[in-house]
């Protein structure tokens, strides 16, 4: 009773691995073995009367015994893989779950925000996290401000309202801070600081090929280049969807 009590704990988390582990392939053989063998006991269970379980019967032992082979035979095979497979160890940044951090970085933007960037800016966003994540800090730091050009343009296009409507992205950020520089609207002189300060203080370091980002500027960068594309962000307009 013990056994089959304990497999329904052990099968999600066999179930996890292999189907999570995709790099595992030595051990998915003994795993899928002992996989059955636990199916065969639990519907033994199942379908056994509850006064016949405990008699004696040389078939149900064996399958019992199965279960313990196997376990053990999987338990072996999967410490020999585990040893040849190439690991690392990746810190938390701040508060970010890593997970989140690698997976979906976007999602430390407030959810009012996210509606109102692109996809691109998404993008950029996931990269310069998962670059974060890995101590990448150079690669991060490049990914973000493309994420806040991206971001700066529309709202150049919005707070000013240029005509004609400019194709492509002007030339650099000096020319959208002095035509930001022209409103007199405060939420557009307090984004200018923002964009003033990584404009001088990080941005032009990082076009220098010799500058190399530490972990912790890359994530000083992260959060102050969040700061400006929420700041952007709130100004513009969200998305109609579309009716079907």
């Amino acid at each position: 009773m013990q056994i089959v009590i304990a497999s329904y704990d052990v099968q999600p988390w066999l179930s996890g691995v292999l189907g999570w582990a995709a790099r595992l392939t030595v051990c998915r053989g003994a795993g899928n073995e002992l996989t059955g063998a636990i199916e065969n006991i639990q519907k033994w269970w199942i379908d056994t009367p509850a006064e016949q379980r405990l008699k004696p019967d040389l078939a149900v032992d064996i399958r019992f015994r199965q279960v313990i082979d196997k376990a053990k035979e999987f338990e072996i095979v999967l410490s020999a893989e585990l040893q040849t497979l190439a690991s690392y160890c990746v810190t938390q940044k701040g508060i970010y779950s890593t997970t989140d951090l690698i997976e979906r970085a976007e999602n430390t933007l407030p959810a009012s925000v996210l509606p109102k960037i692109s996809q691109r800016v998404k993008e950029e966003i996931r990269a310069s996290g998962r670059c974060l994540a890995f101590d990448s800090g150079t690669a991060c730091a490049f990914h973000i401000m493309r994420a806040v050009e991206a971001v700066m343009h529309e709202y150049y296009i919005v707070m000013c309202k240029p005509t004609p409507r400019p194709s492509k992205r002007l030339e650099n950020w000096g020319v959208y801070i002095a035509e930001f520089q022209k409103s007199s609207k405060p939420e557009v002189k307090e984004v200018v600081a923002i964009l003033q300060q990584i404009k001088d203080q990080h941005r032009n370091l990082i076009m220098h090929p010799e500058i190399v980002l530490t972990p912790d500027e890359a994530f000083t960068l992260f959060e102050i280049a969040k700061g400006a594309i929420i700041a952007m962000a709130d100004k513009l307009p969200t998305p109609k969807t579309k009716k079907k």
